[in-house]
């Protein structure tokens, strides 16, 4: 009997594709522990592009000491192996990383690690549905709370008038955090458009003068006049910005300089999207002089409830999350320097 027809190999562009494609991350470490290779899902992750990370060790990426020590002990052993480590971008999220020998016939030649981040549904899905239920739940009973609380404000005299007019508006202050939730636990429904940032930050800067405090701040703005269109909601995208620039004049109060500055460029990383094809993404970020982020908020800067605010909820930013993710986007919170943080949004642009 003839054998079959040996299948041909298979070409590494094709190969190169196939990886590109892959939803997990991907990357491909050399035996001397350098990256080769980094798919899009990778670059997301590391908040790294493809060009800057290869030719460097696996060490200098974020977490990347504990996946060098991962990749090595797959490459020595030519086995699977596999370990749990923080997210680099979210390090309350545990990543599942998995390395495998890369054999190049009888030689290992490197190891080939994947990394799954758990899906924003499978982290989100129960607090969602806790979230929708209690807000229902409170809802038609605090408002014949607070409608009663003003009619009785209108009726009483002296301290009961008084105490009426604390439920009352204690009262609304609750609906609001109602409301919060309310927004955090539906799904973001979007009604998308070309959006002009450009026009949609000068009606934020305005915004943000009304703001208490923002008119004593100094607004700077750096835009690259070339920037695309967005493809967006810009009533949504208005309110997660509204939200960035409201923390910012905050964090600038009491400083020596109060500054604002809003910058605007395409960004070097892009996203992946379906089908695993990538898109140019715009840069949107708010950046203030004030103190920074306490060290260990980082971390739990986008969990609800999570705020150094003394009167915060927590949730604005959980919500802006929320709707970035749901444009296809992506935001980061992070400290420049000495002094002062940088908000950045990365929001798909139009394409022809």
């Amino acid at each position: 009997m003839s054998r079959p027809p040996k299948a041909p190999p298979l070409p590494a562009a094709v190969a190169r594709a196939a990886v590109d494609s892959l939803s997990d991350a991907i990357v491909i470490v050399g035996a001397d522990a350098g990256v080769m290779h980094m798919n899009p899902a990778a670059e997301e992750l590391f908040g790294r592009s493809r060009d800057r990370a290869v030719g460097l060790p696996v060490r200098a990426l974020p977490g990347g000491a504990q996946l060098a020590i991962l990749a090595e002990r797959a490459r020595a052993s030519e086995e699977s192996a596999s370990t749990d480590f923080p997210s680099p971008q979210d390090p309350a999220v545990s990543v599942l990383a998995e390395a495998g020998p890369l054999l190049d016939g009888p030689t290992c030649v490197g190891t080939v690690v994947a990394l799954r981040v758990p899906r924003s549904s499978e982290r989100t899905l129960d607090f969602e549905a806790l979230a929708a239920g209690l807000a229902h739940e409170i809802k038609n009973p605090l408002a014949g709370l607070q409608g009663s609380a003003e009619l009785l404000a209108r009726e009483a005299t002296g301290s009961a008038k008084e105490y009426a007019q604390v439920i009352a508006r204690e009262a609304k202050r609750v609906d609001g955090l109602v409301r919060e939730l309310l927004d955090l636990a539906r799904p973001a429904a979007l009604q998308a458009a070309p959006v002009n940032i450009h026009a949609l930050l000068e009606d934020v800067l305005l915004l943000a003068r009304g703001l208490p405090g923002g008119d004593r701040v100094v607004y700077t703005e750096r835009y690259d006049p070339s920037l695309p269109r967005v493809h967006g909601d810009r009533e949504k995208l208005t309110q997660v910005l509204l939200n960035l620039v409201r923390n910012a004049v905050e964090a600038v109060q009491g400083s020596q300089r109060c500054e604002i500055a809003f910058e605007t460029s395409v960004a070097s990383l892009r996203l992946r999207a379906a089908g695993g094809r990538t898109r140019p993404l715009a840069r949107v970020s708010v950046i203030d002089s004030g103190p920074g982020i306490p060290e260990a908020m980082l971390p739990r800067l986008f969990t609800p409830f999570a705020t150094s605010k003394a009167h915060g909820t927590g949730l604005g930013l959980a919500i802006s999350r929320r709707i970035v993710e749901a444009h296809g986007g992506r935001i980061e919170v992070k400290n420049r320097g000495p002094r002062g943080a940088e908000a950045s949004v990365f929001l798909p642009l139009e394409t022809a």
